[in-house]
């Protein structure tokens, strides 16, 4: 075979080609640092001390939205203070005392290696609670020990606190379509030995077929967020799911997400489940929401506003009587949303 004896033309096309893979090498990195929201870390740095003291706090501040809270071990820190805190990520090293009622928005994550325990003055008025549910009250115990975690997707006071190693959270998870292509954005609360995400798509609701493999981002405290499309997409019904694989092989699954041909994707999914009523957002809303139960003859029998939007919203409803209801969901922007349920 003769030798090619490159010509100035065939060098410039090669330095072309380089330049567009170093190009696209560069515009993935910053595609995925951009994905990674950092919370500001506060930390509190006082022996033992109140919560709502400035001076407790190294950032001379007292934690707010967004931030990653920690009480490293060794140190104590008294919740003495009613407040209402969205997309927090609190990690109890040490001790926390527990006076006044600590509300967390439904993508906030309590994570516990130490104590946390009630002041037990007026327990009706000391607890924690994530998106509108429970995890520690008058019900559990007076001491929680770790290792344990409580988020969304842990159960409900006295069993708020899921004792056991931290999994992979997911945040959220929306499947949106734009003509043919399938939108399916998720995001992950915090990551731990997390090797892979498995995008998985069935025609039937039973047979699940892998269509992409994307890395996760192994070990994170931080929101990941993480995007694929399914492009050219006709079936006249989809499934969606997210299978999340940890390094040592265990797995688990996001919800399950329905795609529709012929119809347009409500912007929620509401259902009953016993006395509760789930509300699942399959796209971002960023207005306060609020959220009325309503019987057949029109009477209000239960409201929540919900100062930050989230993910997913629960709402129970106690001593009702077992019928229909209407669900109504307003944040006073323009969206509006009804459906019926079962009670």
């Amino acid at each position: 075979m003769p030798l090619e004896i490159p010509t100035a033309k065939s060098i410039n096309t090669k330095k072309v080609y380089l330049m567009k893979q170093i190009y696209s090498i560069i515009a993935i990195l910053f595609i995925s640092v951009a994905s990674v929201q950092a919370r500001p870390v506060i930390t509190f740095t006082s022996w033992w001390g109140n919560w709502s003291d400035a001076s407790n706090w190294d950032l001379n501040r007292i934690p707010t939205y967004g931030d990653s809270i920690v009480i490293p071990s060794g140190k104590g820190v008294v919740f003495d203070k009613n407040d209402t805190l969205a997309n927090v990520y609190i990690k109890v090293k040490g001790t926390l005392a527990v006076a006044q009622k600590m509300r967390l928005s439904a993508n906030s994550v309590v994570e516990l290696t130490g104590i946390i325990y009630s002041w037990n003055v007026n327990r009706n008025n000391e607890f924690i609670s994530i998106g509108g549910v429970n995890k520690f009250d008058k019900k559990a115990n007076l001491y929680i020990y770790g290792p344990g975690f409580a988020a969304s997707t842990s159960g409900v006071s006295p069993n708020g606190f899921n004792l056991s190693t931290l999994p992979v959270l997911f945040n959220s998870f929306y499947a949106t379509k734009s003509n043919n292509n399938i939108l399916l954005n998720w995001s992950t609360a915090m990551e731990h030995n997390n090797k892979n995400f498995e995008v998985q798509r069935s025609f039937d609701g039973s047979t699940w077929t892998v269509i992409a493999i994307m890395l996760g981002a192994g070990n994170s405290d931080d929101i990941t967020q993480y995007s694929y499309t399914d492009k050219n997409m006709t079936a006249a019904v989809a499934y969606y799911r997210i299978r999340q694989v940890d390094i040592d092989g265990k797995s688990e699954y996001s919800t399950v997400k329905t795609i529709r041909s012929n119809e347009t994707n409500p912007a929620a999914k509401i259902y009953a489940s016993g006395n509760t009523v789930n509300i699942e957002f399959n796209q971002e809303i960023k207005n306060p929401v609020t959220v009325r139960i309503i019987d057949m003859n029109g009477r209000v029998m239960g409201q929540k506003d919900n100062q930050q939007a989230s993910y997913k919203i629960t709402m129970s409803l106690n001593n009702h009587i077992t019928g229909m209801y209407i669900v109504q969901l307003n944040d006073n922007a323009g969206y509006n949303e009804v459906k019926k349920v079962i009670l």
